[in-house]
C-alpha cells in the first residue's frame, strides 16, 4: 500500500523503485541505514549488528533514533492481528490509501 500522504510529500513510483532495492541503489547511506533499521527491527530486533549501530549514529542522533524505531514499531503494531486474521480490510479485495487528519488519525475512506 502506498501512503496518500507520501505521494502527496513527492513520493512516486522511482522511489518506490529505489526502496525496493535499496542495497544497490542510489539512495543516500543515511536511508539506507535507517531502512536496514526497519529490517532488522521487523525481524530480529535483539540482534541488531553493531556495525549498524555505528553507521546508524553516524547519520542520526539519538532522538532521531528513538523516532525512527517508534515510526517502525507504530507501522508494524497491525502484523498480530494479520497474523491471527482478525484485521478487517477496509474494502475487501482492494488496496486503500492511508489518510491521516491533522492530529494523525487515520481517516476511513467512504
Amino acid at each position: 500500500m502506498r501512503l496518500a500522504v507520501a505521494r502527496h510529500d513527492g513520493l512516486d513510483e522511482t522511489m518506490v523503485a529505489k526502496v525496493d532495492r535499496w542495497r544497490t541503489s542510489d539512495l543516500p547511506d543515511a536511508h539506507k541505514a535507517a531502512i536496514e533499521l526497519a529490517e532488522w527491527l521487523m525481524t530480529q530486533p535483539g540482534q541488531i549488528p553493531d556495525e549498524l549501530v555505528a553507521r546508524l549514529r553516524a547519520h542520526f542522533s539519538d532522538a532521531q533514533l528513538v523516532e525512527l524505531t517508534v515510526d517502525v514499531m507504530k507501522w508494524n503494531y497491525q502484523k498480530v492481528t494479520v497474523a491471527l486474521g482478525t484485521d478487517d480490510e477496509v474494502r475487501p479485495g482492494e488496496l486503500v490509501d492511508l489518510i491521516f487528519d491533522e492530529q494523525g488519525h487515520w481517516v476511513r475512506p467512504s
